[in-house]
C-alpha cells in the first residue's frame, strides 16, 4: 500500500480489525517513539480507531 492510500478498515470484520489493532500496537511498542515510522503506523492505527468508533455508533443507533 502506498502512502497516498488510505487503508479500508471498514471491509475487515471485527475480529480481523482487533487483530491488526493488536499487531499495530505491539509494532508501535517496538519502533522508537519519534521516528517516522511510528508515526506513520500511529497514524494508521487511529484510522482503526475511527472505524471501531463508527461501528459502535452505529451499533448504538440501532439499539435505541
Amino acid at each position: 500500500m502506498s502512502n497516498s492510500e488510505e487503508p479500508d478498515f471498514s471491509q475487515l470484520d471485527d475480529s480481523a480489525l482487533i487483530s491488526l489493532r493488536e499487531e499495530m500496537r505491539s509494532e508501535l511498542e517496538r519502533l522508537p517513539a519519534h521516528s517516522v515510522d511510528h508515526a506513520e503506523l500511529a497514524a494508521r492505527y487511529d484510522l482503526t480507531t475511527a472505524e471501531i468508533n463508527e461501528r459502535a455508533r452505529v451499533a448504538w443507533s440501532r439499539a435505541i
